[in-house]
């Protein structure tokens, strides 16, 4: 096992990130910067899968203009890197993603059991951001879900059926729908509250 930056050197570089805290690190006692939230990852994974993954992300955000449709490549790049990133939060603040227990799905492709939703922030205060739902009062640790905010995409990742995942457009599992970059609904806050 490896101790492993969750979010790669090279994204908290492009977005300026490394001074910046999670909008919820105020229920923290010591808050700790986004560039320095680690989780333990297997060493053959981290080289290997997760490498990939990693670069296939950075060529689908970053690699070319966000406009037109989503290919059903990218959608499966983006769900998977955010489901990923979503599954290492969990871990690094000690607590599980609901639903992604059984995540070795992530290597090959994506779980059964989670769903991912999509959407964009209008100049978001910082452009590297995650938040936790929490299952219960009590149980901080356990995660309804993750959001998680790149540049001024919001992707929301949860246990599959769960209504506190649907802020956005489902982006996991693929629908035959076609998904535009333009057409990706705008919200306010990178994590709304559960209704």
């Amino acid at each position: 096992m490896t101790r492993e930056h969750v979010f790669a050197r090279w994204l908290v570089r492009r977005v300026h990130g490394g001074q910046l805290l999670a909008s919820d690190a105020t229920r923290s006692a010591a808050p700790e910067r986004i560039a320095r939230v680690t989780a333990s990852v297997c060493a053959d994974c981290n080289a290997g899968w997760m490498s990939v993954l990693e670069d296939s992300f950075r060529r689908a955000i970053f690699g070319r203009p966000r406009v037109g449709t989503l290919q059903a490549a990218d959608r499966a790049t983006l769900s998977r890197w955010f489901t990923k990133t979503a599954v290492l939060l969990a871990h690094a603040r000690g607590g599980t993603l609901a639903g992604t227990a059984q995540n070795g799905g992530l290597v090959a492709g994506m779980p059964d059991d989670v769903e991912v939703f999509l959407a964009r922030r209008r100049r978001p205060p910082q452009r590297l951001d995650f938040t936790f739902d929490a299952m219960t009062e009590r149980d901080e640790n356990g995660a309804r879900s993750v959001a998680v905010l790149v540049d001024d995409l919001v992707a929301h990742v949860a246990a599959r059926g769960t209504l506190a995942s649907r802020h956005g457009t489902q982006l996991w599992p693929l629908r035959s729908h076609l998904l535009r970059w333009e057409t990706l609904p705008v919200i306010t806050a990178p994590h709304q509250p559960r209704k």
